[in-house]
């Protein structure tokens, strides 16, 4: 029963992933100066992605540990890393959010509220700074969840149902994430649309097959 109820859990979890993947990739904040940018602070809009994101983030880690779980059965070693490295991708990328409700857009709102031009000046390094840090978190994150990708596919294709299925999605998804990854050093333009077309297209369609999937393993658990 406590198998059921966490199975249950996860595919629900997956489920509503592939909706706030929605929100994750198709609301944007073009900010173009540092003005603009220091307006951020202040719109719920914004603010409000942040607390989805995080959001979104435990609900991938419920989702992933349902289906290491499953995988679990067949390649336990494979499963307990994918499990580990999704771990170490919601909490950076929680992190990363954390940061920016808690230090960055207080920084905003000290910046707008302050008068003298030397605290603005140090402030405003302080505020431009933030974005070298931000982006560590962000390859720790997206490097992490590749290698999720990657050990849940090996850990899903020793299966002979359904699940090998999952797993050939699942390392697709693995190498288009380990591309993400890799151009950002890379920086080649023709890429960018591949990218684009996994974070729009696949990773919503295939989250909600992630539900679906392990939705069907409630029915039978120990398969």
């Amino acid at each position: 029963m406590q198998n059921i109820r966490f199975l249950t859990l996860a595919s629900i979890a997956a489920f509503a992933t592939g909706l706030t993947t929605i929100g994750v990739h198709f609301i944007d904040f073009p900010a173009e100066t540092f003005e603009a940018r220091l307006q951020l602070a202040r719109d719920p809009v914004y603010v409000g992605q942040k607390w989805m994101i995080i959001c979104h983030c435990l609900m991938v880690i419920i989702s992933m540990f349902g289906a290491a779980w499953v995988a679990s059965r067949n390649a336990a070693g494979f499963a307990a890393l994918s499990a580990l490295f999704y771990a170490v991708f919601g909490i950076a990328e929680m992190t990363r959010m954390f940061a920016v409700l808690a230090y960055l857009n207080p920084l905003r709102e000290r910046y707008m509220a302050m008068d003298d031009p030397a605290l603005r000046t140090l402030l405003q390094q302080q505020i431009e700074n933030f974005g070298g840090a931000s982006t560590v978190l962000f390859l720790v994150f997206i490097l992490a969840f590749a290698l999720g990708n990657l050990f849940m596919g090996l850990a899903l294709s020793q299966k002979n149902d359904l699940s090998r299925w999952m797993a050939r999605g699942f390392l697709i998804w693995s190498v288009l994430t380990f591309i993400a990854f890799s151009n950002h050093f890379w920086q080649v333009g023709a890429l960018g649309p591949i990218i684009e077309v996994c974070n729009k297209i696949f990773q919503p369609l295939f989250r909600l097959a992630i539900g679906w999937w392990l939705w069907r393993m409630v029915s039978d658990p120990s398969s």
